[in-house]
């Protein structure tokens, strides 16, 4: 994560999941998901790890900022539903989330997790 409100909210536990590409399928229930404050391959970033928890739940996610909707299960569209899924991914708004991801449409895993500690 490289800025700090992703922090705060992760800690807080307002920011409940995270959205990655996962072309390897590497993400699997019951594994440990490491936080990190910037990458943790890249040293002069000068990257620290700030807690970990346990993922939950994964599942498949289509992201379409052209045409402002979310397939995850069923169709979201509605500015309510676009706004709390960017909340929940540690965004302000939806249309924050949009200008950061920067890409037409992202298909990727949605990745919840539990049991998050500080470290």
């Amino acid at each position: 994560f490289s800025e700090n409100k992703f922090i705060e909210r992760i800690k807080s536990g307002v920011k409940i999941h995270t959205i990655r590409e996962d072309k390897t399928n590497r993400w699997k229930p019951g594994m440990k998901i490491h936080f990190w404050k910037n990458n943790p391959r890249n040293i002069n970033k000068n990257p620290y790890q700030f807690g970990e928890g346990e993922v939950v739940v994964i599942n498949q996610i289509t992201l379409n900022f052209k045409s402002d909707y979310i397939y995850h299960h069923r169709l979201y569209k509605w500015t309510e539903s676009l706004n709390e899924y960017a909340v929940n991914d540690g965004f302000d708004s939806w249309e924050e989330m949009v200008n950061w991801f920067n890409v037409d449409v992202f298909e990727g895993k949605l990745i919840y997790w539990n049991n998050f500690k500080s470290i």
